[in-house]
């Protein structure tokens, strides 16, 4: 059984997928559209229509003419619904050809869209469950007068959000809107994979003194993946737990991200002997393969949809440098919260202190390569974008306080510089990037020495 802190990280992988899904909304507004509508059917039974037939506010009338009316206003709301869809199509269209496939996600996790598709469903579950409940006037002569009316007001309420999805799609495209959800996604996976994260009261991720050199691979029992993917998050808590039931030592081969095969060793398991079809078993459902990434615990893969939609920006097509700028504003902000909060330890320790697991963190090295290699070198034409580059180096360095993340951070100025040189720049663009880049070499070295 999975402990409750074993089932976090799970938690949050369902929780994505069902954000970025169209259908989760509207289901859930459907039935409370069943449960609202059961409940006004009970008050209609409980208020005699004598007592609302002067009220203007009220639909009056037999029930077929309630039933009349309450399909009449489902086929009207289910002729909207197709406008609706409409719509929609053409931000899913305009986001995966101008900014890629990838934030498409982005725009299917946007909360006010799910909103008015729930909304439109929920009105129309409403309408046609209100109509089919009302029994025919020989058998209850009392209309349904207070559950037509609900249905009206859901109608209009239907159609005003139809007003701000129109408003909504128009602001949402615009590519600075963009930027800010993916840069929300970035900091939301860094703050929920650092090591003050990890450092809540349900999880049981220690740090210890014992290395890892102890291990020989290949003493280890191999642990092989049954299918073809990405692994899309590892529970290590359901590992350490497994691990210190079994009193095993493991190391995890691949982290969330990495593409595997059917067959590919994903962990290595100390001792040897005790392993086995139960063992393998337990490790395969720690590990969740799909068919493509998520930021559930990969960060360099949320980095990597603000880096796509910079170089998609920076495309001779497009051309669209201050785009590709937001778009490093953004990451500087992640990547600085990350510095910030250090790098997750490679080796996680029982509350006993034994090593149980061995994994490969994601790097601050790693993360810098994967915001600005391919970027810098579609920017290598325009000055203004590599220098905007190095002033975000420099907010991120304010955040450093490692010497080798500081290392990392000088590698990049350099890089900038060279790919300046390479680049089909004026002299005096090269010149002004020169500069920047040893002024800020300067303020990282003085940032070191202190």
């Amino acid at each position: 059984m999975r402990t409750r802190a074993a089932r976090r990280v799970a938690a949050r992988y369902a929780w994505d997928r069902l954000r970025v899904s169209f259908w989760f909304a509207p289901a859930v507004t459907a039935l409370g559209a069943i449960m609202l509508m059961w409940a006004m059917t009970w008050l209609d039974n409980r208020i005699p229509n004598t007592q609302l037939e002067n009220s203007g506010l009220v639909l009056s009338g037999s029930p077929d003419s309630m039933r009349t009316i309450l399909i009449g206003m489902a086929g009207i709301i289910l002729t909207t619904a197709g406008v609706v869809f409409t719509l929609l199509t053409l931000p899913l269209s305009t986001v995966a050809a101008q900014y890629g496939s990838r934030l498409l996600r982005l725009f299917l996790a946007d909360r006010t869209t799910q909103f008015v598709l729930g909304m439109f469903v929920g009105a129309f579950v409403y309408c046609v469950a209100a109509a089919l409940s009302i029994p025919p006037a020989e058998t209850q002569p009392e209309s349904a007068q207070l559950t037509a009316t609900v249905g009206l007001f859901l109608m209009l309420v239907t159609f005003s959000s139809l007003i701000l999805l129109v408003q909504h799609i128009s602001t949402m495209l615009q590519a600075p809107n963009i930027a800010v959800v993916a840069g929300d996604q970035l900091r939301e996976v860094v703050l929920a994979e650092t090591p003050d994260a990890a450092g809540s009261a349900d999880a049981q991720l220690q740090t210890g003194e014992a290395g890892s050199d102890i291990l020989v691979e290949t003493a280890g029992y191999p642990v092989c993946v049954q299918q073809t993917g990405y692994i899309q998050y590892v529970d290590l808590e359901d590992m350490l737990t497994l691990a210190g039931e079994q009193n095993l030592v493991v190391r995890l081969m691949r982290k969330p991200g990495a593409f595997v095969s059917r067959g590919t060793v994903v962990a290595l398991v100390w001792p040897a002997g005790r392993a086995g079809e139960q063992l393998d078993s337990r490790i395969h459902q720690a590990f969740q393969i799909g068919n493509k990434r998520t930021p559930t615990q990969d960060i360099e893969y949320a980095v990597n949809q603000l880096v796509e939609m910079a170089v998609r920006a920076m495309s001779p097509a497009i051309n669209d440098p201050f785009t590709a700028m937001t778009c490093l504003d953004h990451m500087g902000n992640g990547l600085a919260l990350f510095a910030h909060h250090g790098e997750n330890p490679p080796n996680v320790y029982d509350r006993d202190g034994r090593l149980r697991i061995v994994f490969e963190p994601v790097t601050f090295g790693a993360l810098l390569s994967a915001a600005f290699d391919m970027l810098r070198h579609c920017s290598c034409d325009n000055a203004s974008v590599l220098l905007h580059m190095l002033a975000v180096i420099d907010v991120i360095g304010q955040s450093v306080t490692s010497p080798e993340a500081r290392q990392q951070l000088l590698r990049h100025v350099c890089l900038i510089q060279a790919e300046s040189q390479a680049g089909d720049l004026i002299e005096q663009d090269r010149q002004s990037i020169h500069q920047r880049g040893e002024a800020l070499q300067t303020k990282l070295n003085e940032a070191g020495k202190h």
